[in-house]
């Protein structure tokens, strides 16, 4: 068995795959995190910072030094060296932190595990009991242009009114297939364990 939240690609069926929490006659039928563009934007976003800061903080340091007479050559360097130890240093905050990220449901609820540093996460859980509805949609230009959507599922218990995952490809089949698990965990729970997984991709493509 693998826990799940240390696997970097996944796909059904998942029998080999655990993660925390999880009860043995628990079936996991779905697994995603965000769409991988998702990180590609914010690692470039916080490297371009750093990159500006850095050019911008050597050009400054030369400037002073040529206005001094003060050779400041070496506290450019230093400042070079920083900004790649900031850079790799913030990239492999962001990869870890996107990968351990993820949403899975299973016979019995949906969880999320949020992390919000390489070390430190929360888990949200939903039992299918509690569902009400989904739903699915875009919002933004960001999603529109990607073809990503946001999934929710509607609930019924008090401290948790939205249960969802935001720039997921497949949103809208997501939801249609989150409809046929709650109709058969409603009417036919004996049947959940031959329930199919969901698989995100394009119809023709699926198994």
């Amino acid at each position: 068995m693998q826990n799940i939240l240390e696997m970097t690609d996944f796909e059904p069926p998942y029998d080999q795959a655990v993660f925390p929490g999880k009860a043995l006659e628990e079936k996991i039928l779905y697994v995603t995190r965000e769409a991988p563009m998702m990180m590609g934007l914010r690692l470039t976003g916080f490297s371009l910072v750093v990159a500006i800061t850095m050019v911008v903080g050597a050009i400054l340091t030369s400037y002073m030094g040529q206005a001094t007479g003060v050779e400041m050559g070496g506290v450019v360097l230093l400042i070079i060296l920083l900004g790649a130890i900031v850079m790799f240093g913030g990239m492999s905050w962001i990869w870890q932190v996107y990968q351990k990220t993820m949403f899975i449901i299973t016979t019995r609820r949906l969880t999320k595990f949020i992390y919000t540093t390489p070390w430190t996460h929360y888990q949200m859980s939903l039992g299918l009991d509690k569902v009400v509805d989904s739903a699915a949609y875009s919002k933004g230009y960001l999603q529109s242009i990607f073809g990503l959507g946001t999934f929710v599922a509607r609930s019924s218990a008090g401290n948790i009114k939205n249960f969802k995952i935001e720039n997921i490809h497949f949103a809208e089949d997501l939801h249609n297939w989150m409809n046929k698990l709650m109709f058969v965990f409603a009417k036919e729970a004996s049947k959940l364990d031959e329930f199919r997984p969901f698989v995100a991709k394009a119809m023709g493509k699926r198994d």
